[in-house]
C-alpha cells in the first residue's frame, strides 16, 4: 500500500461530521503539515472530504460508504420527502449532492407518470442536467469552469445547451433565484425542474429535482416549483408536504 494512499485512509479514519483544522490534524496524526494539506485538497476534490470556515470534515463519498450522526439524518429526510412528493406528483423525485467533482444520488423515488428510461443513456456532463445546474449554481463563479472545459461541445439534443456560456448564463439565474429548468435536454420525453438543497448538509451542494412527462411539468410549473421551494424551506417535514396535497392538471397526452 502506497505511503500517500496510507495517509488518506489515516485522514478519514480521523475525520467525523464535526470539523478540525489542519494544525491539530497534524499534531493528531503526526504527519507533516504541508503533505496533509496536499492531501485534504485532494480528498475535498474528490468528494470524500469537505472544508469549511473550521477545517475539514467528512465529505458525501465517505458517507455515503457508511452515513454518519448529521448527515445520516439528512439523507434520511431527503429520502422520505422525495418519497412524498413523488406521491404528490407522479413524476420522479432526485436529491443530489456535490462529492467534490463527481455527483451523487442521496435519495430517489421512480414517479409513474416519468418517462420511460428503456434505451435512454443519461448524459455524463453535470450542465446537461436542470439538477446539474442547480448544483453548479452553488459554487464560486470560477468553480464552475472546469465543468464547461469541452472542447468539442456536446450537445445531447437540440435543446440542450449550445455552449460554456449558456451554461455560465443558467448557472447565474439559479444564483439570483431561479429554479433550473429543462425540456428534452437528453430525453425527448422529459422535462426537469430543479432547486438548490443547501440547507440538506450544510457546505455541500445539494439540490432537489422532479422529472416527469413534459407535458405534466409543463402545464404546472409554478406549482411544482412552489412545492420544491416548500421542500428545501429549513424545517419543512414530509408530514407538512404531504398535508398540504397538490392539485395538478394532467394533459391528455401525457404517457411514457
Amino acid at each position: 500500500m502506497s505511503q500517500a494512499l496510507q495517509r488518506g485512509l489515516a485522514i478519514l479514519e480521523t475525520l467525523d461530521d464535526r470539523s478540525v483544522g489542519v494544525r491539530e490534524l497534524a499534531r493528531r496524526l503526526g504527519i507533516d503539515k504541508g503533505a496533509l494539506s496536499r492531501t485534504l485538497a485532494l480528498l475535498a476534490r474528490e468528494g470524500w472530504a469537505v472544508r469549511d470556515a473550521g477545517g475539514y470534515r467528512l465529505g458525501p463519498r465517505a458517507h455515503a460508504l457508511g452515513a454518519t450522526g448529521g448527515s445520516r439524518e439528512a439523507v434520511a429526510r431527503a429520502a422520505r420527502i422525495a418519497h412524498v412528493v413523488s406521491g404528490l406528483t407522479g413524476a420522479s423525485v432526485f436529491v443530489m449532492q456535490l462529492a467534490g467533482v463527481r455527483p451523487l444520488l442521496a435519495a430517489t423515488t421512480p414517479g409513474p407518470d416519468a418517462p420511460s428510461a428503456d434505451g435512454w443513456d443519461p448524459p455524463t456532463a453535470l450542465w446537461a442536467t436542470a439538477g446539474g445546474i442547480a448544483l453548479l449554481a452553488q459554487l464560486p463563479p470560477d468553480e464552475v469552469d472546469p465543468f464547461v472545459a469541452e472542447d468539442p461541445w456536446p450537445r445531447f439534443s437540440a435543446a440542450s445547451p449550445e455552449g460554456p456560456d449558456e451554461v455560465r448564463d443558467l448557472v447565474a439565474a439559479v444564483r439570483s433565484g431561479a429554479a433550473a429548468r429543462e425540456v428534452a435536454w437528453s430525453h425527448p420525453a422529459a422535462a426537469c425542474i430543479a432547486v438548490p438543497w443547501p440547507s440538506l448538509e450544510p457546505g455541500v451542494p445539494s439540490v432537489v429535482a422532479l422529472t416527469g412527462n413534459a407535458p405534466l411539468v409543463t402545464a404546472n410549473d409554478a406549482a411544482l416549483e412552489d412545492l420544491l421551494r416548500r421542500v428545501v424551506r429549513p424545517g419543512t417535514t414530509p408530514e407538512e408536504l404531504a398535508g398540504d396535497g397538490l392539485a395538478l392538471v394532467r394533459p391528455a397526452t401525457t404517457g411514457s
